[in-house]
């Protein structure tokens, strides 16, 4: 006889994908363990210059809903910001120091926002990336942070400064000690926002006007700080979106002049 109790497989759910053990090692994006939805597929890259925060926030969302609608592809988007401190969601807000008087002698500003993480600064001489991309499921969060990282430590490697990952903090540091660079993430619906600041020639007397991170005791560094001289942006965007494509798996492709908003028949 036929045994009833259970269902046929062609009617059985789906097994639910195992999410990773957050001991597990950190493993490269690849094609058998993909960190990406589009693996192997484009990470278009659009440079943004310098501009103002709260504009650019709401960009990363409109692009965010396009992602998760298949409207457009993968993106990349890099820029500085005018000075502005941004702290995260559960973020103290008296690890700011400076008084409402005190950012408005220095031309700042403050906001609270939707990302993970304390605060932080971004500004002038500081490198901004926000990729907008689609997480592979089972959706391991840990891993991407990872992968931000790997992106920084050898975007540095590639000027000359040696950096590295301090346990049980997220971003990237000089000797363990000194911050060079902070990440922050948001994912919803599988599609990320926010992403990274690079310090490339920032001017680290802003840093003097909060507790970065909400960390007691660490300083904070540049890529000018570690060389003793400036570093061009425009080489170290070059190399940033470079090491990110690779780390995600990714071809890089330029967004040119075409404007980082609702997709063209070009761009789905």
């Amino acid at each position: 006889m036929r045994d009833i109790s259970q269902p046929p497989a062609s009617l059985a759910a789906p097994p639910t994908p195992r999410r990773p053990r957050a001991d597990e090692p950190y493993n490269p994006a690849s094609a058998a363990r993909p960190l990406l939805a589009a693996h192997g597929g484009e990470l278009t890259v659009a440079h943004l210059g310098t501009v103002a925060y709260e504009p650019t926030w709401e960009l990363q969302d409109e692009l965010a809903g396009q992602r998760r609608e298949r409207r457009i592809g993968d993106r990349l988007l890099l820029l500085e910001h005018f000075p502005v401190f941004t702290i995260g969601r559960g973020g103290d807000e008296a690890n700011l120091l400076a008084s409402a008087q005190r950012l408005r002698e220095l031309g700042a500003t403050f906001i609270r926002i939707d990302r993970g993480g304390d605060i932080t600064f971004h500004g002038p001489g500081q490198l901004v990336a926000y990729p907008i991309v689609e997480l592979h499921d089972p959706l391991d969060l840990r891993r991407y942070v990872r992968t931000l990282e790997t992106a920084i430590i050898t975007t540095a490697a590639r000027f000359g400064v040696t950096a590295g990952r301090v346990e049980g903090m997220a971003g990237v540091w000089v000797e363990g000690e000194r911050k060079l660079a902070a990440i922050g993430v948001r994912v919803k619906r599988g599609v990320t926002t926010h992403g990274l600041a690079l310090n490339v020639n920032t001017d680290l007397r802003w840093f003097d006007e909060m507790i970065p991170c909400g960390l007691h005791g660490k300083g904070v560094t540049s890529l000018q700080r570690e060389l003793g001289h400036a570093v061009a942006m425009e080489a170290v965007e070059a190399a940033l979106a470079a090491e990110l494509a690779r780390a995600f798996g990714l071809r890089l492709a330029d967004a040119g002049d075409r404007l980082p908003g609702p997709a063209g028949a070009s761009e789905q």
